[in-house]
């Protein structure tokens, strides 16, 4: 198994990829503290949620904004944490992908690789969004887990 901090190196993008309850774990084996995630473009997908609930679980702040602050220099943007992983296989125009996040070159980046799986990436805002689409992915958890379809909870726009 190659150590985190391996893996990472030479890399220039790194996905976050880990249960929210580990992140801290992770981030610390990449030594992300010393710097090693500086000018590394970070994707955050994690859902900081209640497992089946969706309820949010963190009292203030975003899973994103917590990596940024552990990771010094790292160009954190949250994306791809809304669909359910197995999406990217398929994915089209009509997935939308938000981003969150606070470097432009960073949100560029992110923007041509959820273009690369077939979606479509629309920026909200800057890092400080990243918990609205956290609690819009622990409100599609909470239904999903209910039975009901996310996408009928969300109005149509003719």
């Amino acid at each position: 198994m190659v150590a985190p901090s391996d893996a990472i190196q030479a890399a220039d993008v790194v996905l976050l990829a880990v249960p929210w309850r580990s992140i801290d774990d992770v981030i610390a084996r990449t030594g992300a503290v010393h710097g090693a995630l500086a000018g590394k473009v970070v994707i955050d997908p994690t859902n900081p949620v209640e497992h089946g609930v969706g309820r949010h679980l963190l009292d203030r702040g975003s899973a994103a904004e917590h990596i940024a602050q552990r990771a010094p220099g790292a160009r954190v943007v949250k994306a791809f944490n809304v669909h359910p992983a197995d999406r990217w296989e398929a994915a089209t125009a009509q997935d939308v992908v938000a981003l969150a996040g606070d470097d432009d070159l960073a949100l560029d980046t992110v923007g041509r690789l959820v273009r690369s799986v077939g979606a479509t990436p629309h920026t909200v805002g800057g890092l400080h969004r990243a918990r609205q689409i956290e609690e819009l992915a622990g409100m599609v958890i909470a239904l999903a887990f209910a039975g009901i379809d996310p996408r009928s909870a969300v109005p149509g726009v003719d």
